[in-house]
């Protein structure tokens, strides 16, 4: 077995899609102990308390790719239920229009702005027991997003999608610059590397270096 097999074997991931984004939610469970982490718990968030309640799963963190308010809607009912710190990266801050979020119609009863106790840089390891996740901050779709690898697994936000990339025509967006963040960042990543999006199924950076329109790039590796 190796090294990535017997990480994965620690691992149970589960995938959470909203009914209004498609927005994924990944909760992230050790197979060993009842600890997990939560990404990006969005408008799918009952769902996702539901199976922390059942499994009995003790979250130890909330990590945010970006600050779009699909990726975040869930964060207050969530950090209200475990109790868990937030993490971020600080460049996404501008992007907290907590007013705006609150008037929009989809947003959830009882929505209330939230801290963010965990400032995300570049580089930066995160701590899951004897595991750790290294943040990739990868702007482009908004200034502060950020990806998380652990192994050869990358949960990518809104940067990087099956055959399409973020758009980058809403606040904080810049089409240089996540052009930049998948060449320089993503498809630096090892070839088998499995991609798991915002939205949408998986790839592997492998599939999107050959297939992506957007940001073609370099085989071989």
């Amino acid at each position: 077995m190796t090294a990535v097999d017997q990480l994965r074997e620690k691992l149970e991931l589960s995938v959470f899609a909203d009914d209004l984004f498609g927005e994924n939610s990944y909760l992230l469970c050790r197979r060993d102990t009842k600890a997990a982490l939560l990404i990006d718990p969005g408008l799918q968030y009952p769902q996702v308390l539901r199976r922390i309640a059942a499994d009995g799963l003790a979250v130890e963190a909330i990590l945010i790719t970006h600050a779009h308010v699909d990726h975040i809607a869930g964060v207050p009912a969530v950090r209200a239920e475990t109790a868990s710190p937030v993490a971020m990266h600080p460049d996404d801050h501008a992007l907290l229009d907590w007013g705006q979020f609150q008037g929009l119609p989809f947003i959830p009863s009882g929505f209330q702005p939230f801290t963010v106790d965990n400032p995300l840089v570049h580089g930066q390891a995160i701590d899951f027991q004897d595991l750790k996740l290294r943040v990739l901050h990868t702007p482009g779709h908004t200034q502060g997003s950020v990806c998380f690898l652990i192994g050869l697994d990358c949960f990518a936000g809104d940067t990087l999608f099956q055959r399409s990339i973020g758009r980058t025509d809403l606040p904080g967006g810049d089409a240089q610059k996540i052009v930049l963040s998948i060449r320089n960042v993503l498809y630096a990543l090892p070839a088998k590397t499995v991609v798991h999006p915002g939205h949408g199924p998986r790839t592997s950076i492998e599939e999107e270096m050959l297939l992506n329109p957007f940001v073609p790039g370099q085989t071989g590796r």
